[in-house]
């Protein structure tokens, strides 16, 4: 897989911010090579910064991938690239529990779109982030 492909991510670079039910959904990425990002992502209630979560989207030998380090989980989760556009991003990994499906959208380079999703006994539970760029 080629860089130029994955150079496609680097609108992400920066903060994103936005109202997520009773609090403020954060997340943040930074460039750290040609084949990596890695992104924080963390919801503020009430002044204290909970649900942190450790993420990276990285290039191997085998494709491009979304991991995903929460507490709720005992070891990092993997999605892989199945879309990619110059302004969207889909990874997917049926295996997980939840989500199995995250989506990410760029408009106007100042909003972000992220959606994760899954099926569940034939039901489609998502959730949906609108955020805006604040730096």
């Amino acid at each position: 897989m080629s860089k130029n492909k994955f150079e496609r991510f680097n609108w992400l670079i920066g903060q994103w911010e936005g109202i997520q039910g009773a609090g403020i959904y954060h997340e943040e990425w930074k460039n750290v090579s040609e084949s990596e990002l890695k992104g924080k992502a963390y919801m503020i209630k009430k002044g204290e910064i909970v649900n942190v979560e450790i993420l990276n989207i990285h290039l191997d030998e085998t494709g491009i991938f979304y991991t995903a380090d929460v507490s709720h989980n005992p070891t990092p989760v993997s999605f892989k690239l199945t879309n990619l556009s110059d302004n969207s991003f889909i990874f997917e990994n049926p295996e997980h529990d939840f989500p199995q499906k995250i989506s990410y959208e760029n408009k106007d380079n100042q909003f972000l779109f992220a959606t994760v999703e899954a099926v569940k006994n034939g039901k489609i539970k998502k959730i949906e982030y609108n955020l805006k760029r604040i730096a």
